[in-house]
């Protein structure tokens, strides 16, 4: 199994507006069928205002369609708009890619 975990770090203050934005993402990938967050976390200790969102993929082949869809989503208005929310509330980013293994 492959974890996707993209970890952003909000601007001061701005952690629950991005959470809010990722439940409105879910929303919009929803309504077309397309893969949702299924979990965020938000920072307890560390960087203050963190917001990281898992998702699984059954193996890198899965994680590469799926990527290839999310690719596709920036041509859509309703994203671009969405997305267009997000930017100002993020400082950065990153990607990590994890393999899980079996004990």
């Amino acid at each position: 199994m492959i974890v996707e975990r993209l970890t952003f770090q909000a601007k001061y203050g701005q952690g629950d507006a991005l959470v809010g934005l990722v439940r409105e993402f879910n929303r919009i990938g929803a309504s077309k069928g397309l893969p949702t967050v299924p979990r965020v976390y938000v920072d307890r200790t560390g960087p203050m205002f963190t917001v990281i969102w898992d998702s699984e993929h059954k193996d890198i082949t899965a994680y590469a369609a799926n990527s290839a869809t999310e690719t596709s989503m920036y041509s859509d208005p309703e994203f671009q708009a969405w997305f267009a929310k997000m930017m100002p509330l993020v400082e950065r980013g990153e990607r990590q890619l994890l393999e899980a293994i079996d004990l």
